[in-house]
């Protein structure tokens, strides 16, 4: 099985894991206040750079586990939370990547060429709405470290690749829109994230950034 498919099946997999959830999580309980573990899986398109760059328009898959609790008994709208999210190039195409300061040109590909790990905190206001307070829109802002890992391997040596890492600072703005669903809580997420400067080669290098658009499942406990 390619990698890319593996790692799609097995996104699928832990989001519909959480809709089969066992009976022992409370149905009844408020969509606001209540502390959550939440896993977004979704299409990211992550840049690095400008239109020059070899990382620019990347089409990622992103996998994005939350943890979130509401501090204050008298203000349950208002969440802090903790996210994991990483997002992962499924491309092998090949690429041209200037190194050595200009004097050297690196060929290759790789499945899963660049990986883009996103740990941040977050806080958000979650607010409901409809008869019974079911569904509720939550927007949202986090901040945290990119750290980009870029792995390509040489089209002419095998033995020969790419393997660079950088990190840098990020910033997310995020929204939620969902429901209650048995257990937990169940809805669509978009975000978009923009950091500072990342280097892996004279043409892969800049700002980063990232649009991310998903689905979330969470679990109330």
């Amino acid at each position: 099985m390619r990698l890319s498919s593996f790692l799609a099946t097995a996104a699928f997999s832990l989001t519909a894991g959480l809709f089969v959830a066992p009976s022992a999580f409370a149905q009844d309980k408020p969509i606001t206040g209540t502390p959550e573990f939440s896993l977004g899986i979704g299409y990211a398109n992550v840049s690095v750079g400008s239109s020059s760059s070899e990382l620019n328009g990347q089409n990622a898959l992103r996998v994005d586990p939350v943890v979130s609790f509401s501090p204050f008994a008298g203000l349950p709208q208002l969440r802090l939370g903790a996210s994991a999210g990483v997002s992962m190039v499924l491309d092998n195409s090949q690429r041209s990547l200037i190194v050595n300061n200009g004097s050297a040109v690196f060929i290759g590909s790789s499945e899963m060429p660049f990986v883009l790990f996103t740990p941040e905190a977050r806080l958000s206001w979650r607010q409901t709405f409809g008869r019974n307070g079911e569904f509720f829109i939550e927007p949202g802002i986090g901040g945290g470290v990119a750290l980009g890992w870029l792995n390509v391997d040489s089209e002419v040596d095998p033995d020969n690749s790419i393997d660079k890492t950088d990190v840098t600072w990020e910033a997310r703005a995020f929204l939620h829109i969902g429901a209650r669903v048995t257990g937990g809580t169940f809805g669509i997420e978009m975000s978009y994230m923009r950091g500072g400067d990342m280097t892996f080669a004279d043409n892969a290098r800049g700002d980063v950034s990232e649009f991310y658009v998903g689905v979330f499942g969470a679990l109330q406990f």
